[in-house]
């Protein structure tokens, strides 16, 4: 596993990898890291997805202070 491959693998989990990893291929690194992106960026549209859903659900008078506090689109 070349140093970088490893080291963004590395930064995009959050913490060292299994022994394991080194291992794996160059091609295979690559695959798991934009499999791991991709899955990422999913979650987060899902996330914001179903905020938003809850909130659109709250009475309209609530919906302002509720964005407000968590940060919701408007």
């Amino acid at each position: 596993m070349s140093n970088s491959s490893e080291q963004e693998l590395s930064d995009e989990l959050g913490g060292s990898l299994p022994e394991r990893f080194r291992e794996l291929s160059e091609e295979r690194l690559a695959w798991l890291l934009d499999t791991l992106k991709s899955a990422k960026v999913v979650q987060l549209a899902d996330l914001d997805k179903s905020t938003e859903d809850t909130i659109n659900g709250l009475p309209m008078m609530l919906r302002g202070p509720v964005r407000a506090i968590i940060g919701g689109k408007k």
